[in-house]
């Protein structure tokens, strides 16, 4: 029977896929701003996501993917799948999701693409073992009732020495559990902390993920789509500033 936490972000991502419609809205992260500041060269179509590319930049530069076949968990709206395909090269690019409408919303957004986007479950990937030179998971696991699950299937369908490149956060109190889950299947070969560019990431996008919460929802609903959005004076916000919470990527490798 599924768990409330699997119920309710189940029921959430496809209201929100729902209400964007056939908006581009096609990244659901919170973004990252590095100190170097504006290196990454994007075409001009894709600097309005700038922040959101950078996360997914800075998760798929420590290893490179140029050539590899990868598979990413919990796709969302796809726009990290198209960043890293366009500008990454994979030679093949799989992307999984559990929402149906957001797969829906893939297929329609990104169909110029060599994309294969597919319904989903990322605590039981359907795939063989050994299929995938790399699993990408971009701030999704918070979301998963079960991250040993998780964990371990990413790791049974990546090839020996495959790489899992991970970024999420947590609050403080669960980082040692997240850890431990972690190095049960995979073996740390980097972790940084990038709390503080997140947060300067939410910054800049502020005025826009108000703009966009307001929009999508009825005026009760304001103050969670805020919160969801991470926008300036929101609890989730808040909480990455005083340190309640966590903000991390990893690249994890798959024991030889």
């Amino acid at each position: 029977m599924p768990s409330f936490r699997q119920t309710f972000w189940k029921h959430w991502y496809q209201y929100l896929s729902g209400r964007i419609g056939t908006d581009a809205v096609t990244f659901l992260n919170y973004g990252y701003w590095p100190p170097e500041g504006e290196t990454l060269p994007l075409d001009p179509q894709d600097e309005i996501n700038r922040p959101a590319i950078q996360l997914y930049h800075h998760v798929a530069e420590t290893w490179p993917l140029d050539g590899k076949n990868v598979l990413e968990v919990s796709c969302g709206h796809g726009g990290g799948a198209s960043f890293l395909t366009r500008y990454h090269h994979p030679v093949f690019y799989t992307a999984i999701d559990q929402n149906p409408k957001a797969i829906d919303f893939c297929h329609k957004t990104h169909a110029s693409l060599n994309i294969d986007f597919r319904i989903g479950d990322a605590q039981a990937l359907d795939f063989p073992e050994n299929s995938f030179d790399a699993v990408i998971n971009v701030e999704a696991s918070h979301c998963y009732p079960d991250q040993k699950a998780f964990f371990a299937s990413a790791k049974r369908v990546l090839k020996p020495g495959g790489r899992l490149l991970h970024a999420d956060f947590r609050p403080r109190d669960e980082l040692s559990q997240w850890e431990k889950d972690i190095t049960a299947n995979f073996q740390i070969a980097s972790k940084t902390d990038i709390t503080a560019h997140v947060v300067s990431a939410l910054q800049r996008t502020t005025e826009r993920f108000r703009t966009l919460a307001h929009r999508l929802s009825p005026k009760i609903l304001h103050p969670i789509m805020e919160a969801f959005a991470g926008v300036e004076g929101s609890s989730i916000y808040n909480s990455f500033v005083n340190g309640e919470r966590v903000y991390l990527s990893f690249q994890l490798v798959k024991p030889a």
